[in-house]
């Protein structure tokens, strides 16, 4: 009775400062299934409707100001309405989709070749996002080895597409959420551990894989990921790196750069397009040589992989992605030093305020050990989702902005200012987890 009385209180406030979000959620739900466009913007009693975005702040349609910690879903490295990136924009709306080769996107393609290692020496090809990026590496890892099944790890979120999304919905994993999905698709689906070189080369040992796909954010060790590179030579299997979340947002040249390991391919999206919608596939030679035509007509009609798309390239997401890359080229030594201060100080304020609440909250990984694209209370529960919706609720309510699993996306327009206000919204919300036992304390 007393977790429903509390959730209570922090749903009617929730509701008392929303209203005009409520109204509109009304509307929303005769149009989208469940009212939402995004399942990540789903929660209830009503998602928060916004108007405005500016630096590392947004305002809701009731006035609300939120400290935001969303961040375009990671794709804003640089908080929202950045001046630069504006007139990069505004540059191109004259030629919004000319249907043709632009310098800009050769401009763009150089910037990925001159920051991301696996690019530098080899070609650069641009799609819509980074699930079809990944689809697009995918099938290139198997033209090249004619080889059908691919690797990923447990958990690892590499988009919707069939043979990835096996991955992330579980335990169990390859089996939850499967619905539509052939099982032919999972017979060439092989989802392993973390961190467990022998059972890789195991997998590896049958000669029938093509590919195998890593995470860029995901919790790997160096030594692992050096292992794996070492696997991938000798057994002929094609290293793909997804760069989508972890691109020019661990690095400047992303997790391959802090891992200092070079895969065969890397699939980039979100900042390589300044917060416009675009994805990218860049590396070897060797496998990218598949999209080229040559004066052979078995090749092109056989061998070769015929690939377009309408938004490929876009001006505007070309333009935004080109002056996002500019900046971290030149302010990377002060750009990669605040964002890691941002990160420790979020973890840091995760664990002071669940302390001074006497209950369990970890955090995965700490920087600079390990960089965070993502900081992500993990409550000792298991993360119940109870306790992640008291929390989300707690937050909002007092003018900060997660994700509804209470996760934070850092940007470099984060101010102390806005860390200390964050924290002391962490205290409120810790000690409603604590009242309302919805996580263990420290004595249990």
């Amino acid at each position: 009775m007393i977790r429903m009385s509390l959730m209570k209180i922090l749903e009617e406030e929730y509701m008392k400062k929303h209203p005009r979000s409520r109204n509109l959620y009304s509307r929303a739900l005769k149009c989208f299934a469940s009212g939402v466009t995004h399942d990540g913007r789903y929660v209830k009693p009503f998602p928060i409707y916004m108007v405005k975005a500016d630096g590392a702040k947004k305002w809701d349609v009731d006035g609300n100001e939120y400290i935001d910690y969303v961040m375009g879903h990671g794709a804003l490295l640089f908080g929202y309405n950045d001046k630069r990136l504006r007139r990069a924009v505004e540059s191109v709306l004259s030629n919004i989709h000319m249907g043709s080769c632009t310098e800009l996107e050769i401009e763009w393609a150089e910037m990925i070749k001159k920051l991301v290692p696996c690019a530098r020496d080899g070609f650069v090809r641009a799609c819509a996002c980074g699930s079809e990026a990944i689809a697009m590496a995918v099938r290139l890892a198997r033209v090249h080895t004619g080889r059908d099944k691919i690797v990923v790890h447990e958990g690892c979120y590499h988009g919707k597409w069939e043979s990835v999304i096996l991955a992330h919905n579980g335990p169990p994993y390859g089996l939850c959420n499967t619905r539509g999905i052939p099982k032919s698709v999972g017979e060439n689906t092989i989802i392993i551990p973390y961190n467990k070189p022998e059972i890789v080369e195991k997998v590896f040992a049958t000669g029938d894989v093509a590919c195998i796909i890593l995470q860029g954010n995901a919790p790997y060790t160096k030594e692992y990921m050096k292992e794996l590179r070492e696997l991938t030579e000798k057994y002929g299997v094609v290293f793909i790196l997804d760069e989508v979340v972890s691109g020019f947002r661990y690095a400047a040249g992303g997790a391959q750069e802090y891992y200092g390991v070079t895969p065969d391919l890397a699939v980039l999206g979100k900042i390589v397009g300044g917060g416009a919608p675009i994805g990218a596939i860049c590396g070897s030679r060797e496998l990218l040589q598949y999209y080229e035509f040559r004066d052979d007509e078995y090749w092109n009609r056989f061998v070769r992989i015929s690939i377009g798309g309408t938004w490929n390239a876009q001006p505007i997401c070309i333009s935004a992605g080109l002056e996002a890359m500019k900046i971290i080229d030149m302010e990377r030594n002060e750009i990669y030093p605040r964002l890691y201060k941002i990160c420790e100080r979020l973890v840091d304020s995760i664990v002071k305020c669940a302390e001074e609440a006497g209950i369990r909250v970890s955090v995965g990984g700490t920087p600079p050990e390990r960089p965070m694209a993502y900081i992500h209370p993990k409550f000792a529960d298991g993360s119940s989702p109870l306790a992640a919706y008291a929390f989300y609720l707690s937050m909002t309510n007092n003018g900060v902005f997660p994700y509804r699993t209470g996760r934070f996306v850092p940007c470099v327009k984060h101010s102390d200012e806005d860390l200390n206000r964050t924290e002391n919204a962490m205290r409120k919300a810790m000690e409603v987890l604590k009242k309302d036992n919805l996580v263990p304390s420290c004595d249990s």
